[in-house]
């Protein structure tokens, strides 16, 4: 039988008590979600705004108290009325905050409002992503949330960019820069997928930000995993965010 010394154990539990910090120091994560129900969504759109199908992409920055703010959704339709009414309605609902080793963060959260007719009246879905996903983890999955407590990958675009491009999807050029997310909220594989000839080099001011954010990453049934994540800068566009302040 092999008998290890007092100073071999010494040792060996002061290497094991090095390693105690590295696991205690990562992070947990909550993402920001939806507190209210689609029926109070649909309450608050004058119900003759929806006579069809219509998919609305939006954003929005969600404070500590689950408050939305700088509301801002793109209708491929270019249904004006009802992208408006949407955000107002936006503006007066609640979210459940977004919440770091349980603290609460502020987040900028990406996703759809899908709305449709029944036999009943107008009806919507919430979906908490916009979709680029969706054929690897379904319609549910929830996607990376930026953390605005320590970073700002929009604001520190605009900080450097010569151009000042809009933030999100518009009726305009864009750029859009995707990353991967990992499960603690670092972004990996940064790289332009697109951009108009004119702005190929603002692209990599885009690029240069976003490596730089931290965000709470995507979740799947309640699990953290790696996700993609699509920043996008629009040029021209003319759509407006609806603040709260």
């Amino acid at each position: 039988m092999k008998i290890i010394s007092n100073k071999k154990w010494l040792t060996v539990l002061s290497a094991a008590a090095l390693l105690l910090p590295l696991s205690a120091a990562a992070e947990t994560y909550k993402p920001a979600f939806f507190d209210f129900s689609a029926e109070q969504l649909v309450a608050k759109i004058d119900a003759t705004s929806i006579t069809k199908a219509a998919t609305l992409y939006c954003q929005a920055e969600i404070d500590v108290n689950g408050a939305p703010d700088r509301v801002k959704c793109y209708d491929k339709a270019s249904n004006t009325d009802l992208v408006m009414q949407t955000q107002q309605a936006l503006i007066g609902l609640a979210f459940t905050a977004a919440q770091v080793d349980s603290q609460k963060v502020p987040v900028r959260m990406n996703f759809r409002v899908a709305l449709n007719v029944s036999e009943h009246g107008p009806v919507a879905a919430l979906i908490p992503n916009l979709g680029s996903m969706q054929a690897q983890y379904g319609r549910d999955y929830i996607a990376p949330q930026e953390r605005l407590d320590v970073s700002d990958w929009y604001q520190r675009y605009s900080d450097n960019s010569s151009v000042n491009g809009g933030a999100f999807l518009d009726d305009a050029p864009l750029s859009r820069v995707a990353a991967t997310i990992e499960e603690d909220g670092r972004p990996t594989i940064v790289r332009t997928v697109d951009a108009d000839r004119a702005y190929k080099r603002d692209a990599t001011v885009v690029q240069s930000a976003l490596k730089r954010s931290r965000f709470i990453p995507g979740f799947i049934d309640d699990k953290p995993v790696p996700m993609g994540y699509l920043a996008v800068v629009n040029y021209g566009g003319t759509g407006q965010a609806v603040s709260s302040r």
